[in-house]
């Protein structure tokens, strides 16, 4: 999937977004874009606020929470009756999305009658299709969620996911249950699945190698913040962020010896509430200085990509 090089303009503009509960910062200050036809990747440890950003960017961040900053699809506003229409969730457990009650089938046809106003027939019709697209078989439409393998169950809520041709997708850890083999198989139908349909992908994930593979960005993310941001294979190739340059340095490679222990980043990310005044990354960073410990940089503009970082030798680069 590529970006349209003749679209006017992003399709998602996001502008210093934050999100907080009761007053404890979980995003704060996200600004990005995606382009029409692009993935773009959300990277980093558990807690980086991955999660809540995807929430946010559809317009779905819990009740208890305060959004703030500007989230627009084509210049306007999400709203809820975007959702299923404009914008679509491919949820992490897919039985939090089917009902366990109501054949899966009969779900992708409300789905879409719903959205669409088609009579049942042409609903059903459309339900069908969908799940062929995802390589369930017509048999599969009269199956109750838990007939079905993980897999299978993943193939399902994609299907209900593009059933009314989205314009934006986002899949917030889509594979994390399933084995590796069956999530390449779920990354690559998803990834059909937006190309064929021109949607835009928003994917939230831990696997680096996902990542180079299938997306055109990336954002790196760590304690609410972007600690590096743009073009896949211009960050994964020369990391500039001390943090990406650590998730980078515990990935195996070929030379690592089978059963031995893979390198950590020292340390661990700060708890929502407790992240440090300066760079949050500083206590876990061989590079920090005092600067780092006492003031918060700013994302500046460094060879094709932006990092939030002091390191004096990004402003020869």
């Amino acid at each position: 999937m590529r970006p349209d090089p003749q679209a006017p303009g992003p399709l998602l503009s996001v502008r210093g977004l934050s999100v907080d509960f009761a007053g404890v910062p979980a995003v704060s200050g996200l600004s990005f874009d995606v382009a029409p036809g692009e993935v773009l990747a959300l990277v980093g440890e558990s807690g980086a606020g991955k999660s809540v950003t995807a929430r946010a960017l559809l317009g779905m961040a819990p009740r208890e929470a305060t959004v703030s900053g500007s989230v627009l699809l084509r210049g306007a506003r999400v709203t809820a009756a975007d959702w299923g229409r404009r914008v679509a969730l491919v949820p992490q457990d897919a039985l939090s999305a089917l009902s366990p009650v109501h054949p899966v089938g009969e779900q992708l046809a409300l789905a879409v009658r719903s959205v669409r106003g088609l009579s049942r027939k042409d609903a059903r019709s459309r339900a069908l299709s969908a799940l062929a697209e995802v390589g369930i078989p017509a048999s599969g439409a009269t199956a109750y969620p838990h007939e079905f393998s993980g897999g299978m169950r993943q193939r399902a809520v994609i299907a209900m996911a593009m059933i009314n041709r989205p314009e934006l997708v986002v899949a917030d850890e889509p594979t994390t249950a399933l084995d590796p083999e069956t999530q390449d198989r779920i990354l690559a139908v998803l990834g059909e699945r937006c190309t064929a349909t021109g949607a835009s992908l928003v994917l939230v994930t831990h696997d680096l190698g996902a990542v180079r593979a299938r997306a055109d960005r990336m954002a790196v993310m760590y304690a609410g913040r972007l600690a590096e941001y743009g073009p896949v294979h211009r960050v994964l190739d020369r990391p500039l962020a001390p943090y990406t340059e650590g998730l980078l340095a515990c990935l195996p490679t070929a030379a690592t010896p089978r059963k031995s222990r893979l390198p950590v980043i020292p340390g661990r990310p700060p708890a929502p509430g407790s992240v440090p005044s300066g760079c949050a990354f500083t206590p876990r960073c061989r590079y920090a200085t005092d600067r780092c410990r006492t003031e918060r940089p700013a994302p500046r503009a460094v060879d094709g990509r932006e990092v939030a970082c002091h390191l004096d030798h990004l402003e020869s680069l």
